[in-house]
């Protein structure tokens, strides 16, 4: 028997678990939002401030930045990856999916609200880039302006 592959979005039909379990998607969703914020903006300021009060030289602290930043937001990606298997048992959608795949015998993929949630802060964190660059940065270039 040969297995099919295929990507599906799975989200759970709307009355298929409680209140309780709603309760809780919503909380893991509102702390998954909060982490992919993190992930883009709070990571990076949070490495780079904590290297320039370490660092005095500013080509190390450059430098200490390019390398510390990436693997700091590597570090972090297994959290995201949590949150988002949390958010798929808590709902549902995994056991249904296990269920589906003793069935019929084909194996998906489900992604889930993480990648969406990554595009959109990453979008969230480049506004605010471009607004603090633009309006309260102190002596922004004047080329850009």
């Amino acid at each position: 028997m040969s297995a099919i592959t295929k990507t599906t979005s799975l989200s759970p039909a709307p009355g298929a678990i409680g209140a309780g379990r709603r309760a809780a998607a919503l909380f893991v969703l509102a702390v998954m939002l909060a982490s992919c914020v993190f992930f883009w903006v709070g990571i990076p300021f949070g490495a780079l401030y904590l290297l320039g009060r370490a660092l005095e030289s500013p080509s190390v602290h450059f430098v200490a930045g390019l390398i510390s930043v990436p693997l700091l937001m590597v570090l972090f990606t297994p959290v995201l990856f949590w949150l988002n298997g949390l958010y798929l048992r808590i709902t549902g959608v995994l056991a249904r999916l296990e269920a589906d795949e003793e069935e019929y015998g084909w194996s998906s993929r489900v992604s889930g609200p993480l990648e969406p949630m990554l595009f959109v802060s990453l979008a969230i964190a480049l506004v605010a880039l471009a607004v603090w660059f633009f309006v309260f940065a102190h002596n922004p270039p004047r080329s850009f302006i």
